[in-house]
């Protein structure tokens, strides 16, 4: 007897829900992607195998076959039609009992080739149209093109852009670490289609809840600040937060998503990494999405060389000060590496885990670093000097460095060396204040990079002696 599989996958969700940097359309464009599966939630509950941000998979029996067709005939249109710019794809592979498995395979394939297809736009301008100023779309009302229109109808509340007193926001994306190993591990010694179609079902809506519970964790963990979540489905999240409390909550959120996972799903549970893009509030939100999804993966491709099977949850972050858009590797070149006569130094300190790496640091280490530097009187203004000289030339570098301990040993009192000698210890058991480079795995590298970096973003209480160095 033959069976339908039946996928659908919204493309560019990212690029779609940042198409602007008016928060009311972020959020409704955010609702739009949610009410699709909303709808294939109250039409399809039933048929749902899959069903969380944009990724739908449903599985019909040969008696269906004319819901199929229909569905295949009126589902993207109807999606196309309620949000003018969306892109989506979608595929049926038709099986026999116990050919499951191979379905998804084939089915996956046939979303990939769609996915590559050309897309027709359904607000596409043509020059004797009047077009919105902001986005140079075809003009509907209210100075607004019908994408946008849509959006802002979709939206549940106005608000403005979280930011902090600096102007800067943060954009964080965290993704998890091993679902596809883990699915296969589950179902790799099962035939019968059913009990495949139940682990799929169970996984899916297991870690449905746990993102959504990590997110909530998180979020209560800060005292319900203002953290908006743009994209919140399967082990994706994306959230719009004051750059204060970035790192804090990105920290609870991975810790969450492990224990939630571990809770609902049983055995180790799931591992997360995620990247966090500091920017100016008025930085096009879609380019910094794009690094924060870059810093991720970043985060990721270290966690996995520590441990394939498991990866340990980490993150990255990076703070972007020019008008142009780069991958973060990129970045790591052009601005993150400091190139001397003998020997390049890395700013690029991170990725920062979750919890204790051999040879890497943690987050809530780095956090008691930037703290130390944070307290009235810390010598975080002469540390910037070193950080300059050290790209310039090396002996003079040195030089400062040991002036400055000098000086913190006269002022000890004013300075708190003890503290900030000890931060610097938990970071890495060979940096001290007389000396802030550290290697690892060949390459050399300095977290003061970052520490500045945090300090530039984030809201602290500068001290006059640091007003002073200024």
């Amino acid at each position: 007897m033959s069976k339908y599989l039946y996928g659908a996958s919204v493309q560019g969700i990212q690029e779609f829900i940042f198409a602007t940097n008016e928060l009311k359309s972020i959020i409704g464009a955010s609702e739009i992607i949610k009410n699709i599966s909303e709808s294939i939630k109250q039409d399809y509950e039933k048929h749902i195998i899959v069903n969380a941000a944009g990724n739908i998979k449903l599985i019909f029996n040969e008696n269906e076959k004319e819901v199929v067709e229909q569905l295949v005939l009126s589902f993207v249109k109807e999606r196309k039609q309620e949000a003018f710019g969306i892109t989506m794809s979608q595929a049926v592979v038709a099986f026999e009992e116990g050919g499951l498995k191979k379905a998804f395979e084939t089915l996956e394939g046939s979303l990939s080739i769609q996915r590559n297809k050309g897309d027709i736009s359904l607000d596409t301008s043509i020059n004797i149209l009047e077009l919105a100023q902001k986005t140079a779309k075809p003009l509907v009302e209210n100075n607004l093109d019908m994408s946008t229109l849509l959006k802002e109808k979709a939206s549940p509340s106005k608000g403005n852009i979280p930011k902090n007193k600096k102007n800067k926001t943060a954009i964080i994306h965290a993704d998890g670490n091993g679902l596809g190993a883990m699915i296969a591990s589950m179902t790799k010694d099962l035939t019968n289609d059913e009990e495949i179609i139940k682990v799929y079902k169970s996984f899916s809506e297991n870690l449905e809840m746990a993102t959504t519970e990590a997110f909530k964790n998180a979020k209560k963990s800060m005292q319900e600040k203002d953290i908006r979540d743009v994209i919140l489905g399967g082990d994706d999240m994306t959230v719009i937060c004051n750059a204060n409390d970035a790192l804090e909550f990105t920290n609870a959120f991975l810790y969450e998503f492990e224990t939630q996972t571990k809770k609902l799903m049983g055995g180790a549970g799931l591992t997360a990494c995620a990247g966090i893009a500091y920017c100016n509030h008025k930085y096009p939100f879609h380019y910094a999405e794009k690094l924060a999804e870059s810093l991720c993966n970043y985060a990721k491709k270290y966690s996995k060389e520590i441990n394939k099977n498991l990866a340990p949850s980490s993150l990255m972050f990076h703070n972007i000060q020019s008008s142009n858009f780069s991958d973060y590797t990129d970045y790591i070149v052009k601005e993150l590496t400091l190139n001397r006569d003998d020997d390049k130094v890395g700013l690029n300190y991170g990725p920062y885990f979750v919890k204790e790496q051999n040879g890497y640091a943690t987050v809530t280490s780095f956090k008691n670093l930037t703290k130390a530097l944070e307290i009235k009187g810390s010598p975080v203004g002469r540390f910037r000097e070193w950080l300059t000289m050290l790209g310039q030339d090396a002996t003079e570098a040195k030089e400062r460095l040991l002036r400055i301990n000098d000086m913190m040993e006269l002022r000890e009192a004013i300075y708190h060396k003890k503290p900030l000698e000890n931060a610097l210890r938990k970071l890495h058991d060979k940096l001290s204040i007389k000396n802030l480079i550290v290697q690892r795995e060949k390459e050399k590298y300095t977290p003061i990079g970052d520490v500045i970096s945090h300090l530039s973003v984030v809201e602290y209480a500068v001290s006059k002696s640091e007003e002073e160095e200024k």
